[in-house]
């Protein structure tokens, strides 16, 4: 149990496609010695990054009375939310459809540069059988995998891209984007450039071809005072909401929710000093369900991810 804002230390995950940029653009840690950082893990009580399990995931509280203490001493978070920082093509992937092995995310662009680009879904006329049996031929080229997915340029911020699972899916290079997903970090890789690692053919061809079983989506009471607010994912697990405004009240919220500061860093107030708390820009902090605060924000907008208990 929490009772205030938790400010939470991030998680830098190498990788292979990993840019190391984010330190030109926000306060944040890019790199470990020559390895670059892909990932960083900014909400998390899952126990290990799949490709590193002695990399331990599950974030440091930073603040507050439970300075030093884990997140999943709060709390277990069925939600991870991570940014992307990208130099390179991620492996055209999928997650699983399969009842309580379920990924869905979705993503939303901070940065990119005019030839940033990404991929989700396959373009009309596409069977997804046929396309995994053409992204596993050893003879295939990069650009007849690519060809066959729906490709958008043009990016910039504020773009959002929801990802259920059983979609297929890869983001491009030089984009830094807020990720949130369910918490389950299984992922099929069809396709990885030629760069050596394990795909996984037979299971990436079973959820991108089996039925998904319907679930509800998540029931959510929220009460905001701002400029605007847009409900850009609605999904199972959590929402997201772009919510606009320099000064927001959050009245009420039936969740326990994420605040990620995407335009400026944010000043939260609430009920004592310990809700007296700065998001700096691109990092998030998790708050409590049932407290009213106020938010003074230094850019036109904030994203508040509510989330199943």
């Amino acid at each position: 149990m929490f009772d205030y804002p938790l400010l939470l230390k991030p998680i830098c995950v190498p990788r292979p496609w990993g840019a190391g940029s984010v330190s030109n653009i926000y306060h944040r840690e890019a790199s470990t010695g020559d390895v670059k950082i892909g990932e960083m893990w900014d909400v998390s009580t899952f126990p290990q990054d799949p490709g590193n399990p002695d990399l331990k995931t599950v974030n440091l509280i930073e603040n507050g009375p439970m300075a030093g203490k884990f997140l999943n001493d709060a709390l277990e978070c069925p939600v991870v939310v991570k940014i992307l920082d990208t130099c390179d093509r991620l492996s055209v992937q999928i997650h699983p459809t399969k009842v309580g092995d379920t990924k869905d995310e979705m993503w939303y662009v901070l940065n990119a540069t005019e030839d940033a680009f990404l991929y989700l879904g396959l373009e009309d006329g596409v069977e997804a059988g046929a396309y995994c049996d053409k992204a596993a031929d050893p003879n295939v080229s990069t650009e007849e995998v690519t060809s066959m997915l729906k490709c958008y340029k043009n990016l910039k911020f504020g773009d959002y891209f929801n990802v259920p699972s059983g979609t297929i899916h890869a983001v491009g290079p030089n984009i830094v984007a807020f990720e949130v997903s369910e918490q389950k970090q299984i992922t099929y890789r069809l396709y990885d450039y030629n760069r050596g690692r394990q795909v996984h053919v037979k299971e990436g061809k079973e959820a991108a071809t089996s039925q998904r079983v319907d679930a509800p989506i998540m029931d959510l009471s929220l009460e905001v005072e701002c400029d605007d607010i847009n409900y850009i994912t609605k999904l199972p697990c959590f929402w997201v909401c772009e919510i606009f405004g320099e000064d927001i009240s959050v009245n009420s919220c039936d969740k326990n929710q994420i605040l990620t500061a995407v335009a400026g860093d944010v000043v939260i107030s609430g009920e004592n000093d310990n809700w007296n708390v700065t998001v700096e820009q691109s990092k998030s902090c998790v708050i409590p369900a049932g407290y009213s605060y106020k938010v003074k924000n230094s850019g036109d907008r904030i994203l508040v991810t509510p989330f199943k208990d």
